[in-house]
């Protein structure tokens, strides 16, 4: 979706010719990250929180390969000082995992980026989906909980067609479900509930009202406009099963496009690359629905197609 190039040229504003980028929390190995930057004359160093930081299911995983050095993070300060000695230029998160700290290192690095108060916006379901509610953007309904009970209570007082239940944290590799019922939803709470913990470090699933049968995956990057306000850059756009295997194009395309740009301003993405997750329901004239939004980077083959991304 987004490219690595992108990524580093918004978030450090630099030359993208030229500089080091830390990747903060790899966990899924090294990726097409370190390749993708190489090829543009960039460096890579990866920031690997120790082991007791780490989400339970890569506690023992193996450093990842292909990056120009690692820093080990036990602390905020020797972190940030490690990297500043590095000449570290952009900070991306290698994942769901990294958000956090790695907005938490750019600020302390004094690089571009949004507020680290407000990371959980970036990854969090429930955290988007409450925003989206309070500006008055269309979102499903649902709850954020550790608690089956909450859940289910929840499920009862709030009737619908099915439920989508996921874990909170958006990116990581525990596949959701979809709940006819609140039977079936007892049926899958254990086993998303356990995959979760141990993935994200986190308990907490979201419950929503199932969001339409199309489901579009849209890759962005956003950097600062002529005004100096964040401008949004579409670098892919696909549909997901069962939409179907074409992209949408016309006004369906036009009206995820306006979507996406309202909820990428509404989750305080300002720089860098960002994957959003939209269901399209036209009934009753609903629209679009953020699924969840996760802000970084995808890589795919577009990482060599710069000139495919289109301004939104």
């Amino acid at each position: 979706m987004t490219t690595a190039l992108s990524a580093a040229a918004t978030v450090s504003g630099a030359d993208p010719a030229v500089g080091t980028a830390a990747v903060v929390a790899p966990y899924e190995g090294s990726g097409p990250c370190p390749r993708a930057f190489a090829r543009h004359g960039w460096r890579t160093v990866a920031v690997l929180p120790e082991h007791r930081l780490r989400p339970p299911a890569y506690r023992n995983a193996a450093p990842p390969a292909g990056y120009g050095g690692t820093v080990v993070h036990r602390g905020l300060r020797q972190t940030v000082k490690a990297l500043r000695a590095l000449e570290v230029s952009a900070v991306v998160a290698g994942g769901t995992g990294g958000i956090e700290l790695a907005e938490r290192i750019a600020w302390q690095l004094g690089l571009p980026g949004p507020d680290p108060a407000s990371s959980s916006l970036r990854y969090d379901r429930g955290a988007q989906a409450a925003r989206l509610a309070r500006l008055g953007i269309p979102a499903p309904r649902g709850i954020r909980t550790a608690c089956p009970a909450e859940a289910a209570a929840w499920a009862r007082s709030y009737p619908a067609a099915g439920y989508l239940l996921a874990p909170a944290a958006a990116g990581t590799p525990v596949d959701e479900v979809e709940c006819a019922d609140v039977g079936r939803l007892d049926t899958a709470w254990p086993a998303l509930w356990h995959a979760a913990a141990r993935h994200s470090g986190s308990p907490h699933l979201v419950l929503t009202e199932l969001p339409g049968r199309r489901r579009y995956t849209v890759g962005t990057v956003t950097c600062p406009g002529p005004d100096g306000g964040p401008e949004h850059v579409v670098t892919g756009l696909r549909a997901d099963p069962p939409a179907g295997p074409r992209a949408p194009s016309g006004p369906a395309a036009q009206a995820l496009a306006r979507y996406t740009v309202r909820v990428l301003d509404a989750l305080g993405v300002v720089r860098g690359p960002a994957t959003v997750r939209l269901a399209y329901d036209d009934t009753a004239g609903r629209g679009p629905l953020l699924v969840c939004a996760l802000a970084a980077p995808l890589m795919t083959r577009t990482d060599d197609r710069p000139d495919a991304c289109t301004t939104i």
